[in-house]
């Protein structure tokens, strides 16, 4: 859980810059982001700029793929980022790349600026799905209906930089794919069920599920805004969350479990009294390690029984990132 930071931009970019001039002798002398197993030799080296994408990219990549997230850590604010010399070396010498864009992770443009001496593929799932603009919600592993598009990008990356694996890609895919119907089914039950249900929202991190299940977001934009930019919310905003919690008008509030500040831990408790359930998500996957899937359903399942509704949908197991 991360406090809603307040730190000096001058000395992020002054730290970064040092790190990132660091990369060319980092790249020499470390070891490889890719690892070499006895069974199946080189893996295809990828790097990830968040773990949600970087659960995706394991569960195509599979045994033939080394994954690693920049951000996996509840703890690290993804907007506050300062990347490590580490972290320079690894995307040098990934030949995948993956990053959310949006301004989301936006740390990754010093990292692929510094270049690779070799062929690099970068796949952006907002380039991917063709969104662009400041006011669109970035947190895009959410909408569950297009992460299907993305993976297949992330698919075709992976055939064309590693051509010896592309049929246990696209095999890898499709059960991929097809494990996300699970979770297609949970929310089309709570839809069915629960459509056009009043929830409030501390921010607008899981947003498109929210609307992909049919459930209305009464709480004010401008509330959930302000907490995603790391600022205190105005008094008339503040006013109107109170007030759907003070009189019943939501049933549930969903809550970013890995930021949180003074204003929203009185919201949380708000909602306590007026006994309306809180239901918390997080932007990163959560425990480390688990699968895209199975981290999904469990969230599901959570908001589906907080309205009331018993979920079934299947975890996926667990997979590396």
């Amino acid at each position: 859980m991360r406090m809603i930071p307040n730190k000096p931009r001058w000395r992020r970019a002054l730290l970064a810059a040092f790190l990132l001039g660091a990369v060319p002798a980092l790249a020499s002398c470390s070891s490889s982001s890719s690892t070499t197993d006895g069974a199946t030799g080189p893996k295809l080296s990828v790097v990830a700029a968040e773990s949600p994408w970087g659960a995706v990219a394991q569960a195509i990549g599979g045994n033939d793929a080394q994954v690693t997230s920049v951000i996996a850590n509840p703890n690290v604010d993804p907007h506050e980022y300062t990347p490590t010399a580490q972290d320079a070396a690894e995307v040098a010498q990934a030949a995948v790349v993956i990053d959310n864009g949006l301004g989301y992770d936006s740390f990754m443009n010093g990292l692929l600026s510094t270049g690779s001496a070799h062929a690099r593929s970068v796949v952006t799932a907002a380039s991917v799905l063709g969104l662009h603009g400041d006011e669109t919600n970035p947190h895009l592993w959410y909408w569950l209906a297009r992460v299907p598009q993305v993976a297949q990008a992330i698919e075709h990356a992976f055939a064309t930089a590693d051509p010896a694996h592309r049929v246990a890609y696209a095999a890898n895919l499709e059960r991929f794919e097809q494990s996300l119907s699970s979770l297609d089914r949970a929310l089309g039950r709570l839809k069915a069920a629960r459509g056009g249900t009043a929830v409030a929202q501390t921010e607008r991190v899981a947003g498109y599920l929210l609307a992909q299940a049919g459930l209305v977001v009464a709480s004010p934009s401008a509330f959930s805004l302000a907490i995603e930019a790391g600022q205190e919310p105005d008094a008339e905003a503040t006013t109107q969350m109170s007030d759907l919690l003070v009189h019943h008008q939501v049933k549930a509030l969903i809550e970013n479990t890995e930021t949180v500040s003074p204003v929203t831990n009185d919201v949380v408790a708000q909602a306590k009294r007026s006994q309306i359930p809180v239901v918390g998500v997080s932007e990163l996957v959560e425990p480390r390690g688990s699968s895209f899937v199975a981290w999904q359903a469990h969230q599901i399942a959570l908001l589906s029984a907080a309205l009331g509704l018993p979920d079934s949908a299947a975890p996926g197991g667990t997979s590396g990132s």
